[in-house]
């Protein structure tokens, strides 16, 4: 726009110049009364210039009016380009925030289910204990069961002295070693023997704790390490201890010992059982159980 202002102002001025000396040449051809060939050339000349430059600004005109025209397309453009690139900036943005939220709602319900399974790891591995357990419970009875029919039918081979001990014993039940001749045998033929280890003085304090009911027995992983049995003395792998009472210290036994004094605690809480009323069967099937049990401890007592 401002070469087009140029350009008017230009020939504007020239025309003015023609001008003048067109009314210069005119004065002196009036005063003269002559017009000359050199004059008149110079007219064509100066009317060829003025349509030369007329057609130049026409052509100018053009050219500014494309370049505008160029310059509006470029604009639109880059308009419509940073109108695209903002969108897909904020598509971006708005899939990735997307992601993000369905990556943390995949990672919550993926801890959810996590838990779930630990959860119902843990039931399942308690009910299995517990099947365990009950299982074992039953074949114990089965086993109990199983004994005291086969020693039932066969009644004729129990020695009728112990029998006769154990029916007097039955009369007025009592865990006193001195009350009658049964426990008085079983304390001499089979509790005492159980209870023999080289280590005297515990030994007698594991049969007073079984008597008085006050001792405690579990399980104390060695893994491997060979540790001093405090009964047997013997270094050996010791996977259980005891406590003779609440106040006591604990000490470590091996395998055998434990069985040892599981099966005397057997025998003990069996009578106590019969000794409180519990056991409801017949003389003959408790009597069975003593026999079972008495078996035990010699078992026990053979490492078997």
């Amino acid at each position: 726009m401002v070469e087009q202002s140029s350009l008017s102002e230009i020939m504007h001025d020239h025309r003015n110049d023609l001008s003048d000396a067109n009314s210069v040449d005119s004065a002196f051809s009036i005063d003269s009364g002559v017009v000359t060939t050199q004059e008149i050339n110079e007219l064509d000349f100066s009317s060829t210039t003025t349509e030369k430059l007329f057609h130049e600004l026409q052509r100018v005109k053009e050219d500014l009016k494309f370049k505008d025209h160029e310059i509006r397309r470029a604009n639109e453009l880059r308009e419509n380009t940073d109108r695209e690139i903002e969108d897909l900036t904020s598509s971006l943005f708005e899939s990735a925030h997307a992601m993000v939220d369905q990556a943390k709602q995949a990672q919550v319900n993926t801890e959810q289910k996590l838990k779930v399974s630990n959860q119902t790891i843990e039931a399942l591995v308690l009910e299995n204990v517990q099947l365990k357990k009950s299982v074992s419970e039953l074949k114990q009875i089965l086993n109990s069961c199983r004994t005291s029919l086969n020693m039932s039918d066969d009644q004729h081979n129990v020695d009728d002295m112990l029998l006769r001990e154990f029916t007097c014993w039955d009369e007025k039940p009592s865990i006193e070693r001195d009350a009658s001749l049964f426990i008085y045998r079983v304390y001499n033929e089979d509790i005492l023997p159980c209870l023999s280890f080289p280590n005297i003085e515990l030994s007698s304090k594991v049969l007073e704790a079984i008597e008085s009911n006050n001792i405690t027995m579990e399980v104390c992983h060695s893994f491997g390490n060979m540790k001093m049995c405090s009964l047997m003395g013997e270094l050996c792998q010791c996977d259980y201890r005891i406590r003779l009472n609440e106040n006591s210290s604990w000490y470590l036994i091996s395998r055998l010992a434990r069985n040892r004094i599981a099966s005397v605690c057997d025998f003990f809480t069996f009578i106590r059982h019969v000794q409180s009323g519990l056991v409801k069967s017949s003389t003959v099937i408790r009597f069975n159980k003593i026999l079972e049990l008495r078996k035990q401890m010699a078992f026990a007592r053979l490492g078997l």
